[in-house]
């Protein structure tokens, strides 16, 4: 995936309006897939249940978060404290970050100290919702992964995938988690694990990519999904 310098240096001056954020997450995480494993995702496009798939039925992906509810809380209004340009609102939202375990010293965001024992819970927790959802997409695909968005999972480095397993029963292929230094791919026919790092100007231009997707400005037929 080539990435043009107008999606590297595309102004972000303003929060994503919340109804577009779920569609945002979907995007970036098409870029991110499609950038780590061209082989394995590069015919993969933007749709609906699942929300990433192909035209002929071999590969279909959906999208979830496995963040906290305090996390997600604290990431949205670090958003709008940045790009607010009154004090009042800026301190107004400050607490609220404060009330939800965070805070903001400069550009750095803090979120709550976790453990690898609740970031796994919270993964499980989204795994577990999505279950469901896998049985309808089994008669559609012939193989099926989730992908979930976590911030940074302090238990990347345990076997985090036969947990989900016992969960699975079977029902997904494989489950996918995006990061902020990359993706890690767990099979579980295979009880394999692949990394995937990414560089942190690569991991903010594709974050780029998947809000200038989510807001109509890039189109789902152009090049830069190729």
């Amino acid at each position: 995936m080539l990435i043009r310098d107008e999606i590297r240096n595309f102004p972000v001056t303003k929060p994503l309006p919340s109804e577009l954020i779920k569609k945002s997450e979907e995007y970036t995480t098409l870029a991110i897939l499609k950038y780590a494993l061209p082989e394995r995702f590069s015919m993969l496009h933007k749709d609906e249940s699942p929300d990433l798939q192909d035209t002929d039925g071999k590969l279909g992906v959906e999208v979830t978060s496995g963040e906290s509810a305090s996390n997600h809380i604290i990431t949205g209004e670090s958003i709008k404290y940045r790009h607010s340009n009154s004090e009042v609102e800026k301190e107004k939202t400050l607490q609220k970050i404060k009330k939800n375990g965070g805070n903001i010293d400069g550009y750095v965001i803090d979120y709550p100290i976790g453990n690898a024992e609740s970031d796994m819970k919270h993964v499980q927790t989204a795994f577990s919702k999505k279950l469901t959802k896998a049985d309808i997409y089994r008669q559609r695909f012939q193989c099926i992964g989730l992908a979930i968005l976590i911030v940074c999972p302090l238990f990347i480095d345990k076997q985090w995938g036969k947990g989900l397993s016992f969960v699975n029963n079977g029902k997904y292929d494989f489950v996918a988690l995006i990061h902020w230094s990359g993706l890690v791919i767990y099979d579980f026919k295979t009880d394999n694990y692949s990394f995937f790092k990414i560089n942190r100007e690569d991991m903010d231009a594709l974050k780029r990519l998947g809000r200038m997707a989510a807001e109509g400005i890039i189109s789902d037929d152009d090049p830069v999904w190729n």
